[in-house]
């Protein structure tokens, strides 16, 4: 029967059939499944733990079966080291065995040497006295052999004694001066020939790269015309220069001697000289009523020299291989190119007497650094020696500690030229750089007539003073020691005397950097018994 044939009720009769058969067939396997899953799970239960005894029982096994052969291993090990100890305990009782032996022995031949000492010791004490007595009667004979020498001599032993041993003293004495004295040549000899050799080494090793320019401070004047107009009093361009170069002397020049017309610059700082000198040639070729704008000319000239004073000193330093030196060490060390000493330009001087100063300390095996930072920082001072009292070593010096330079630095540059004792192979590189830098073939222009020349004016002008009595002028005319006599001049006028000698030496004599002069007063009393 077909769906459409069936009316309404039997559909729904149906269809509540089908939904009741299906809810219990539901309800069967709702019933159904838990069982068999319970009884999946128990079956998979037993496999499990059938497993895990398998497993333990292996482990169990393998674990013993470890266990028995580390037994059997620490049992071999074992017995082993057993007969190894017993090995050794046999050769103990061998050896204990021997030191037995050998002790009984020494014990033997020491109870021996016992008895014999004894029976030594028992002779001794029989022949003692017999030795005291033979004692006794030698020194008898000796004192008896001593008179009699001295009477029949006519002298005295004990007098006799004690000259022999001057004699003796004064022989040794002799010979020993005369090894130290032969020694003492020797090592002079083989110093000299050592230092010989070293030296030409060092100049061997130095070939200047260099020549020295030849600086001029005369500005020539083209016309009579400028020069009138400079020599005019109403005329401002020297005084103005003068008074901003700080110390630099700007003279005009004379005409006698068929001597070119011109201006000299003299003395001070070397920039300032320099600036000085270029404003002079710029200023001179315009005309004298263009001569107002010297002022600002000379500090634009003074910034640039200043500028290419900094890159020298950085163009030295590099040179030398050298670090750290401050901006103002710099600045001075660069300002030494317009310095001359003797013509010799003190920039150029520097970075030879530093190179010098490194090549002898790696000969001597001193530190070569710190043998070129003194010798190139030495002569810094001479660029401001004209305005500071004192040595320009100390300047320099001072200046180096100042600006953060080490203290063997700054003393060994006090020490050059004595200024600071100073003995150590630093001290002594430093001063033989300088001298062989300033007495290389060509090095300075120092002719003997012109150096005697000055020192004959510096004893004239000292000797002028009433009351002097004595002259040394020293370090190579940089210092005079003057004697004046008690009687003629008094201990208070001594500080004014120095003044006026060193006042007539500036105006009658012509000299580089600056002299000291020292003023001394000694009394002398003598007396005739």
């Amino acid at each position: 029967m077909e769906w459409m044939e069936l009316s309404n009720y039997q559909r729904a009769l149906l269809a509540l059939s089908c939904l009741f058969v299906g809810y219990f067939i539901f309800r069967a396997m709702l019933f159904m499944l838990p069982r068999r899953l319970r009884l999946d799970n128990q079956q998979q239960k037993e496999e499990l733990l059938q497993k895990a005894k398998r497993q333990k029982d292996h482990i169990l096994a393998d674990a013993k079966q470890r266990l028995d052969q580390k037994l059997q291993l620490q049992k071999e090990e074992l017995d082993q080291e057993m007969e190894h100890r017993l090995n050794e305990l046999k050769h103990s009782e061998d050896e204990l065995k021997g030191l037995n032996s050998t002790l009984s022995k020494v014990e033997s031949r020491i109870a021996k040497q016992e008895n014999d000492f004894k029976a030594r010791e028992q002779k001794v004490a029989a022949k003692k006295p017999r030795i005291l007595a033979l004692e006794e009667s030698i020194k008898a004979n000796k004192q008896k052999l001593v008179e009699a020498l001295a009477q029949h001599t006519g002298t005295d032993a004990n007098q006799m004694k004690q000259r022999l041993t001057e004699q003796m003293i004064t022989d040794r004495q002799l010979a020993s001066q005369k090894a130290l004295k032969d020694l003492g040549e020797e090592l002079t000899n083989h110093s000299s020939r050592f230092a010989d050799r070293m030296l030409r080494r060092v100049c061997a090793r130095y070939a200047p790269e260099f020549v020295w320019p030849k600086s001029s401070y005369f500005v020539e004047v083209s016309s009579h015309r400028i020069f009138e107009a400079l020599a005019h009093p109403e005329n401002r361009l020297l005084a103005d220069l003068r008074e901003a170069s700080e110390g630099v002397q700007i003279e005009l020049s004379t005409d006698k001697d068929d001597s070119p017309l011109g201006v000299k610059l003299v003395g001070g700082y070397g920039i300032y000289k320099e600036a000085a000198r270029q404003t002079l040639e710029e200023v001179l070729k315009k005309s004298p009523a263009s001569w107002g704008k010297a002022a600002s000319l000379y500090q634009s000239h003074c910034a640039k020299l200043n500028q290419e004073a900094l890159r020298l000193g950085q163009k030295a330093v590099i040179e030398l291989h050298l670090e750290g030196l401050h901006d103002e060490i710099l600045r001075m060390i660069g300002a030494l190119n317009w310095r001359t000493s003797y013509r010799q330009n003190q920039y150029l001087h520097s970075i030879e007497v530093a190179t010098f100063a490194g090549i002898l300390a790696h000969e001597l095996g001193v530190d070569p650094e710190l043998a070129k930072r003194s010798g190139l920082l030495h002569d810094i001072g001479k660029g401001i020696d004209y305005r500071i009292e004192g040595s320009h070593a100390v300047i320099s010096g001072d200046y180096a500690d100042r600006y953060g330079e080490s203290r063997v630095v700054c003393d060994t540059v006090m020490s050059h030229h004595n200024d600071l004792v100073l003995e150590t192979p630093l001290s002594y590189v430093l001063k033989t750089a300088d001298t062989l830098s300033g007495a290389r073939p060509g090095a300075r222009v120092n002719l003997e007539e012109g150096y005697q020349i000055r020192l004959s004016s510096i004893d004239q002008a000292v000797r002028s003073f009433h009351g002097v009595s004595k002259v040394a002028i020293m370090s190579g005319g940089r210092e005079v020691h003057v004697e004046v006599h008690h009687n003629k001049v008094k201990a208070k006028d001594l500080e004014s005397l120095a003044k006026d000698i060193a006042k007539r030496i500036e105006e009658e004599v012509a000299f580089p950097g600056q002299i000291r002069v020292l003023v001394s007063r000694r009394f002398e009393s003598v007396a005739v018994a």
